[in-house]
């Protein structure tokens, strides 16, 4: 039975106005002719009947209009629009004059409500003339935007039938949270004398850099004899500082941590500003958020901030999944709810070395940053993204403080 009603339902929706009209007449012409015997009313069903079955016929035909949809690039900020770009060459012998194409965006998801869509009007389509169109996508929301398969409205001569003619195949725009520059996020490397050198200049690592010439009150260990005796002068060897500079962004996607799931996009913003400052101070990066866990570039980890959802998830153990994928770490950068549990933290902080610098970001709109105890020494609530750059800076200025 559902696979009926689909099927009718799906007749009822390609069949137009017009066919509707003819079918009725055909039907009600062969029943009256079939109970009074009238010839003409027989004639009327037949033509009928035919006028259905060649409209049917040049429907069926093949539409041969080759299209090809892309996204350039293939990501965006929510609130923000996407470029898109539509090339279609016409393979019929005659010419397409001024098609609409139609562009549904996330057809399956808002399938209740009716899909969004978008409408490009192409110029004539010559026969093996490429034409190439932009077109704008928007991109309200944070997520996997499906768009396309881009296509037109494909009719017969008589106008009986209807239906969307696909001629491209979709594609998938990556829609990023939204981000706010960010300064600083305080102290994020820590000496290791495996670590990457530094443009800080010590005297006191393994990392050679160069000779200079010997001042009162450097470490005569340091002495360069063989160059010192070559120069007739004392020189020092002059290190570089290594340093351990790998920060991980730990989001906390457990479901109870958050009051509304709108508090969740508002700590995935927050984790996003977090992410650019951090590559921005070129440290090494790791992210964690349920099943999305990887090491790598920042765009990256801005593409799967687009596939996070909120799950039954568990802070500690995606906090020993971090510490896993990330040995090296030097600052663990926390984010999460207003209702996130604080009694979790020692945990969260134990699944890494102690020298690990740590940070807690609360995303929580109902929060007034500014009440009294409302700050802690490692803990920042958040009430609005705008208001970030700013409370981040306090907590800077609080640490060197």
């Amino acid at each position: 039975m559902p696979d009926l009603r689909r099927a009718a339902r799906l007749a009822l929706a390609t069949t137009t106005p017009a066919g509707r009209s003819v079918i009725a007449l055909g039907v009600v012409s062969t029943v009256v002719a079939g109970q009074a015997g009238y010839e003409e009313f027989r004639l009327i069903a037949i033509m009928c009947g035919l006028l259905v079955l060649v409209a049917l016929l040049l429907f069926a035909l093949p539409t041969r209009v080759r299209a090809r949809l892309e996204l350039r690039p293939a990501h965006t900020t929510a609130g923000e629009t996407g470029a898109g770009e539509l090339r279609v060459t016409n393979l019929r012998l005659t010419p397409l004059y001024h098609p609409l194409v139609t562009i549904p965006l996330d057809a399956d998801r808002d399938e209740r409500r009716g899909a969004q869509r978008v409408h490009v009007r192409l110029p004539v389509l010559r026969r093996n003339q490429p034409v190439t169109e932009q077109f704008e996508v928007p991109a309200v929301r944070r997520g996997v935007l499906r768009v396309g398969p881009a296509g037109a409205r494909r009719t017969d001569p008589l106008g009986f039938f209807q239906r969307h003619a696909a001629w491209s195949e979709p594609a998938e725009l990556l829609v990023r949270p939204r981000m706010v520059s960010v300064e600083g996020l305080g102290p994020g490397s820590v000496k290791d004398l495996e670590g990457t050198p530094s443009d800080q200049v010590s005297m006191s690592d393994l990392a050679f850099h160069a000779l200079r010439e010997y001042v009162r009150g450097d470490d005569l260990r340091h002495v360069h004899w063989r160059s010192s005796a070559r120069a007739g002068r004392l020189y020092v060897r002059q290190y570089h500082d290594t340093r351990r500079t790998h920060a991980v962004v730990l989001v906390d996607d457990t479901r109870s941590a958050y009051a509304d799931p709108e508090d969740f996009e508002l700590a995935l913003q927050i984790a996003a500003s977090v992410v650019m400052r951090v590559a921005l101070d070129e440290f090494d990066l790791s992210l964690v958020c349920g099943p999305q866990q990887l090491s790598g570039a920042a765009q990256h980890v801005l593409d799967a901030f687009c596939f996070s959802e909120l799950a039954a998830g568990d802070l500690v153990v995606s906090a020993r999944t971090a510490a896993h994928l990330a040995p090296d770490a030097s600052q663990l950068i926390v984010v999460s709810g207003g209702r996130l549990d604080t009694e979790l933290l020692p945990a969260v902080r134990d699944a890494f070395p102690d020298d690990v610098r740590f940070l807690g970001l609360r995303a929580d709109p109902r929060a007034d940053p500014d009440a009294p105890g409302a700050q802690g020494p490692q803990l920042v609530t958040v009430d609005a993204l705008e208001r970030l750059p700013g409370l981040l800076a306090s907590h800077v200025r609080g640490i060197v403080l």
